[in-house]
């Protein structure tokens, strides 16, 4: 399974660069966001974040079961667009749209949980958080927008 994947991702190694290069401007404009807010903006997101970990740790159980569902839900469904948006002729700008605003997401929330957790307890509290999550998620969202080129 792995020697296939590999030589899949060797053939189509011009798409996959494209795809990659255009989530990584993703992720840089999220990150230029964040550095080029505002007062205002950093202090609602200081008390949204805050707000966040106070209701996590206060929480006495948390239905694991019913978040995986919620994020597999939303997952699929991003999924399926992308899908849909490969199978039509116009779709392909769509499906680039696509993959600069989930780096964008990525970009802003991880940036966001540093400037206000700090290095160190942001980076360990955006890895737990969503790195396991995107593990899946982005390998497969890249190789559905790259099978985009071959329906054309």
């Amino acid at each position: 399974m792995k020697s296939i994947l590999l030589e899949y991702v060797s053939r189509n190694r011009k798409n996959f660069i494209i795809i990659i290069t255009l989530f990584c401007i993703g992720i840089a404009i999220g990150i230029f966001f964040i550095n080029n807010s505002d007062e205002n903006q950093r202090i609602e997101l200081n008390t949204y974040i805050g707000e966040l970990i106070k209701n996590i740790k206060e929480t006495d159980s948390i239905n694991k079961l019913e978040i995986l569902l919620l994020s597999i839900k939303q997952n699929i469904s991003f999924i399926l667009l992308i899908w849909f948006l490969g199978c039509t002729i116009v779709g392909g700008i769509f499906i680039y749209i696509a993959i600069i605003y989930k780096g964008f997401t990525i970009g802003y929330t991880i940036s966001a949980i540093i400037a206000v957790l700090g290095i160190k307890n942001g980076t360990i509290f955006s890895i737990s958080s969503l790195l396991l999550q995107n593990i899946i998620f982005l390998p497969a969202f890249f190789i559905i927008s790259e099978n985009r080129h071959k329906i054309i």
